[in-house]
C-alpha cells in the first residue's frame, strides 16, 4: 500500500525546469535511493516530499496521519541549546528515551550530551541532527546525505539501523556501497525526469 505518492510534480527554479510532471509512490516499508549528478533536483524532491517546500504544480499525497523525519543538507539549531536537548526537542522526559538518545550520541561521537551546541563543528552538528531525526517517531524516513560526516564505524551502525527500521526510507547519498546494502530500489533524477530501477546500485 501506498503511504506517499507524488501526482504530476513540477517545479521550476529561475527558467530551469527542476522537476517537470513527474509521479510516483512510496510503499509501506520500501527503501529507496534517489540518485542524480548535483544540481539535478534530489533535495528539492525530498523537501517536495517532506512537506518543507511546495511544487509549482501539481500535489504530494500523504496517507492520513503519516509522520515524517526529515534530515536536511543543513540543519539549524537554538544557538544556546544543549546538544541533548536539541536532539530531545521538547519531548516530554522520557528516561528510556532519554537513555536512548545518550547512547546514539556516543555511538555518533558526540559524549558530551549537555555542551552548547554552537560550540560544535558543522560535522558534529550533522550528527546531532541524525540521532534527533533517528529518534522521532516516524512511517517514513527522509534522508539528505546520512552518511557525510561520519565514520567507517558510525556507516555500519547506520546501515544496520536503517536495515531494521520497519517504515519507508528515501535517502540521497553519494555512497554507492551504502546503497546498496540499505536501499532495494533506486530513482534517479535527471532533466526534471524520474527513472526507475529495481535492485540496488
Amino acid at each position: 500500500m501506498n503511504v506517499l505518492n507524488i501526482e504530476h510534480v513540477s517545479k521550476l527554479y529561475g527558467d530551469k525546469m527542476v522537476l517537470g510532471d513527474v509521479s510516483y509512490g512510496i510503499q509501506e516499508g520500501e527503501k529507496i535511493g534517489i540518485i542524480g549528478i548535483n544540481g539535478t533536483g534530489k533535495t528539492t524532491l525530498l523537501r517536495i516530499l517532506a512537506g518543507e517546500e511546495e511544487p509549482d504544480s501539481g500535489q504530494v499525497i500523504r496517507q492520513n496521519g503519516l509522520k515524517i523525519a526529515f534530515l536536511k543538507q543543513y540543519q539549524e539549531f537554538p544557538e544556546d541549546a544543549s546538544v541533548l536537548s536539541c536532539v530531545m526537542d521538547g519531548r516530554k522526559e522520557d528516561w528510556s528515551l532519554e537513555s536512548e538518545a545518550k547512547s546514539m550520541l556516543n555511538t555518533l561521537g558526540i559524549p558530551e550530551h549537555e555542551a552548547q551546541i554552537s560550540h560544535l563543528s558543522g560535522g558534529q552538528k550533522k550528527r546531532v541532527a541524525l540521532a534527533h531525526v533517528l529518534l522521532e517517531p516516524s512511517d517514513v524516513l527522509i534522508l539528505d546525505e546520512p552518511t557525510n560526516h561520519l565514520d567507517q564505524e558510525m556507516v555500519s551502525w547506520l546501515e544496520d539501523y536503517l536495515r531494521s527500521f520497519k517504515g519507508a526510507l528515501l535517502m540521497v547519498t553519494h555512497d554507492r556501497y551504502f546503497l546498496d546494502r540499505v536501499t532495494q530500489r533506486l530513482v534517479e533524477v535527471e532533466r526534471g525526469k524520474l527513472y526507475f530501477y529495481e535492485g540496488n546500485y
